[in-house]
């Protein structure tokens, strides 16, 4: 375009500037001037034409890009194309976490009142987790939020919805208040690990609850209650009511404050243990009613700087659960016992590099009767081998209360774990 506008003023200063034949010298001003308007026009009407073809250009590019260009460059676009026509490119967030394990576990047993030792082992490789999150802004005060698992050996194989949640403030304008309403984790205990396998606290102490609570997020401080239907009621108790309460807060502060030290710490409190995941499953209560509700408190720090991290937690319950209440509490006589759960997890970690990390944990628990071990330590090194793909291996050694049995009546020893983990998230 350019390249006609230079010729067509080029000719426009030959035909004004360079002198014509006789018999043009005599034409008239008049004459003159309609000819610089004839020019004039036809130069407006190049213009539009050129436009055009640059349009028609475009578009032929966008029909024929499925037939050039490499497939990973192409999809980005095309899924960006495909949420722009739905609406929804500013509104959805999709996210997955993908586990794969290949472990050995062996055990050592004794049996009561004789000296007989046996000694298991348990190979195994899973597809372990499958985690896929869909986080919405419905608008500007309203989000939802879908996790669907999948978990080898779990819910006859199939995927899951785990967590689904509404949450309504929570911004500038609500001041950090809101109020979210679902099936989710209720915040009992931070249950951090930088390991492969569940910390004992998350196994025993974690908790998922259809619930609804409200709560205050600020820049120094978080905190928040709620109330849940559980599945364990006292005796007597009318099972259409709201029983279960929980409660949590904690301090945190700001990146670049402290001397470049991250630091989270807070409590929390939980008003029925016994609606756990384990401890009302089938070596806990397994859905029976209990005399009295045994509430408990978790405290927790995480503090980073640096290259090292340091976690620190403790979940105790307040009180005893009665004997008989809890199937796991049965000593080595086989005699019911009541019981008075607690658990604790110490771990630090170092990175001597971005990619590199190394861990060491002690933790333990007491009360549990041989259903977890009593004290247990081990390390696990990760190794981000690219963006976003972990390959981990670990090593734990738990030893048991050899004072109590466990459910098969044996009385555990220690147990070695050997776990090795390739992670993707996206």
């Amino acid at each position: 375009m350019k390249k006609l506008m230079a010729i067509i003023v080029s000719v426009l200063i030959t035909g004004i500037f360079v002198p014509a034949e006789a018999p043009c010298e005599s034409q008239s001003n008049e004459a003159i001037g309609k000819e610089l308007g004839i020019l004039k026009d036809r130069i407006g009407q190049l213009e539009k034409e050129l436009v055009e073809k640059d349009k028609e250009m475009e578009v032929l590019k966008e029909q024929t890009s499925h037939i050039a260009g490499h497939p990973e460059e192409r999809l980005p676009l095309r899924i960006q194309e495909a949420k722009e026509a739905l609406g929804l490119s500013d509104r959805i967030e999709l996210s997955g976490v993908i586990e794969v394990e290949m472990g050995s576990e062996t055990h050592r047993v004794k049996y009561p009142g004789t000296s007989n030792t046996d000694k298991f082992r348990d190979d195994d490789l899973t597809l372990a987790t499958v985690e896929i999150g869909v986080d919405t802004d419905i608008n500007k005060y309203t989000k939802g939020h879908l996790l669907f698992l999948y978990e080898e050996d779990e819910d006859e194989d199939r995927l899951r919805i785990d967590e689904g949640t509404i949450q309504i403030g929570g911004v500038e304008e609500t001041c950090g208040f809101y109020v979210l309403a679902g099936k989710y984790y209720p915040h009992f205990g931070e249950l951090n690990s930088w390991f492969v396998s569940d910390s004992l606290n998350l196994e025993i102490f974690e908790i998922r609850e259809s619930a609804v609570q409200i709560g205050c997020e600020k820049e120094w401080f978080t905190a928040g209650i709620g109330a849940f239907h559980g599945d364990i009621q006292e005796t007597g108790e009318d099972e259409s009511r709201i029983k279960g309460f929980f409660a949590d807060a904690s301090f945190h502060n700001p990146e670049d404050t402290l001397g470049g030290i991250s630091l989270l710490l807070g409590a929390s409190y939980l008003s029925n243990l016994a609606d756990t995941d384990t401890l009302q499953d089938e070596d806990g209560a397994d859905g029976n009613q209990i005399e009295d509700y045994v509430d408990g408190i978790a405290a927790y720090l995480v503090a980073e700087y640096g290259q090292f991290s340091l976690g620190a937690e403790y979940i105790t319950a307040l009180d005893d659960f009665n004997e008989g209440e809890m199937a796991y509490a049965v000593n080595r006589n086989g005699s019911a016992r009541s019981t008075e759960p607690e658990a604790w997890n110490i771990e630090f970690a170092f990175r001597p590099v971005d990619e590199l990390q190394f861990a060491v944990k002690y933790e333990g628990t007491n009360d549990m009767f041989g259903l977890f071990p009593e004290e247990q330590y081990g390390g696990v090194v990760s190794w981000a081998l690219f963006d976003q793909t972990v390959l981990s291996a670990e090593y734990l050694h738990g030893e048991y209360d050899r004072n109590n049995q466990n459910a098969d009546g044996q009385i555990e020893d220690d147990r070695d774990v050997f776990t090795m983990q390739l992670a993707v998230e996206f």
